[in-house]
This record gives structure tokens, sequence and C-alpha cells, in this order.
């Protein structure tokens, strides 16, 4: 049991990074990214053909991609965002889904022609510790805290630093920020940015313990955004929680029904809870 709860917390950490970023780009642009898993798996994709030639550990592999999928998402920003900036909100929105929609089934196919159908997996080996009787996996410990650290540092920079201020302004109130000299293009580049490398982290991040198909990209986006829709849109408390609770149900799922059900379980409960909570927000 105790080793189903740490799986769950590390695998809900994971979830909780791809919808923090997910969040933050839809809170400050108004933008539903769809090739937002993709980009995970194109992270994941990288490790695997970096470790071929270089030994990188997950940790320096991250620093070392931090910058590339930095310009992934300014990229990203040119494509699904400045063409529609001058749309009104809800034309944006749909503009913005049908092209990171176009932008995830065209990475997908990329990945199948450079990858192969092939799962991606870049398992290393580490040490287990014994703690109190308890087994507890090097490498599994060691993810889970840089995932927490990259939550924190996230929340630090949106909360402390002055580029991460005008982020958050931009979200809440666009012509006042302009007002105040921010520039909009600019700051939501950055946030999609952002966004960005936390969806490239976690990709590194489950493809380091689990297996990862090439084409799971959208489905990974469909979890993170069921997760940003039940821990509250534009916020990153919320997705954060969220997340943790996706992967304990996931991993007590595994345990208690076959892995190709896993998935159907979490769905329809996920279902469930929107439901009862649209019909508590009318009463």
């Amino acid at each position: 049991m105790i080793q189903v709860l740490i799986s769950g917390l590390f695998l809900g950490s994971v979830y909780a990074l791809l919808a923090v970023g997910l969040s933050l780009a839809f809170g400050i642009m108004g933008v539903l990214n769809l090739a937002h898993g993709s980009l995970a798996v194109l992270a994941a994709i990288l490790y695997k053909k970096t470790l071929v030639l270089y030994p990188f550990s997950p940790w320096t592999f991250c620093l070392l991609a931090t910058p590339i999928f930095l310009g992934f998402g300014f990229l990203l920003h040119l494509i699904i965002v400045a063409p529609f900036r001058n749309l009104s909100l809800s034309a944006g929105l749909v503009a913005s889904l049908i092209a990171s929609l176009g932008l995830a089934l065209i990475l997908e196919d990329l990945l199948v022609c450079w990858q192969g159908w092939e799962p991606i997996s870049t398992n290393i080996i580490f040490p287990t510790y014994n703690l109190m009787g308890l087994k507890i996996p090097g490498l599994r410990a060691i993810l889970l805290g840089m995932a927490a650290v990259t939550i924190g540092l996230s929340t630090f920079f949106l909360k402390k630093t002055d580029p991460g201020r005008s982020m958050r302004a931009l979200a809440q109130d666009k012509e006042a920020a302009s007002l105040y000299g921010i520039n909009p293009g600019f700051t939501s580049m950055g946030a999609l940015g952002l966004a960005t490398i936390l969806a490239g982290l976690a990709g590194i991040f489950y493809s380091s313990l689990y297996p990862l198909g090439p084409r799971e990209g959208i489905d990974l986006t469909l979890k993170a955004l069921f997760i940003v829709v039940a821990g509250g849109m534009g916020n990153l408390r919320g997705p954060a929680v969220a997340g943790l609770v996706l992967g304990f149900i996931e991993s007590f799922a595994g345990v208690l029904f076959t892995y190709t059900s896993t998935d159907t379980v979490v769905y329809s409960l996920l279902v469930v809870y929107l439901v009862l909570k649209r019909s508590g927000s009318r009463q």
C-alpha cells in the first residue's frame, strides 16, 4: 500500500506539472494549448535520443533542455497565439484550439516517424533505499523532489519577480496592464515559454520511470485539461492539488483493475466529479 502511495505521489506530481503549465497559458492568454502533452512526449524522445550519445542524468538534461523548450514556447506563441490576438476572446479561443490541435496531430505523426511505435522509456539504474522497512526507489524520490521544486520555483517566479507580476497583471486585466507599460505580446510569449518548459520537464520525469508512447500526447493533454477544470482555471494551486489527487486515483486504479481499464476508471470518476460540481454550483 505504501508503495502505491509513493507511486501515486510521483505520478500526481508529473500531472501537476502538466496542469500548472496548461493553466498558466490559459489564465494569462486565454489559450488552451492542445499540443501541450505532445511537447512532453517530444521532451521524452529528445532525452532518449540524447542518452544514446551522452549518459545524462534526468536532472542534468532538464537544465540543458530548459532553454530549448523556452524557444519552443516562443515558436508556439507565433503559431497559435500571435495570429489571433486581434480576435475576440471566444473567437481567439476557438481559433487557438483548432491551431493547437492541428499542431498536436502533426507533432504526433512526426514523432512516430522519428521514434516509431516503440514506447519511450529512459529508465536509468538507481539504488533503492530502506527507510524503517520501507523500500523507497532513489530515482523516484529525487524526481519527486525535482517536480516539487519546479512547481515551487514557478510559483515564486510568478509572485516575487517583475516578469511574473507582469504575467499576473496581464491575466487580471489586459487593458489596465497595457496602460501601466506592460507589453502584452512579450509577456504572453514568456508565459507560454514557461508553460512549455513545464510540459518538457513533465515528459522527462514521466519517461524516466514509465514507458510513454509517441501518440500519448493528446491523452496527457486531456488529463491535464480535466485537472485544470477540476482544480480551477487560471490559478496554480488548484491544478497542482488536483494533479496529485489524480495520481493517487490512477495508482490505486492500476492495482484494483487491469492496466487497460485504468484510464476508463479515471475518466469516469472525473466526469462524475465535474457533473456533481456543476450540480452543486447551480444550487
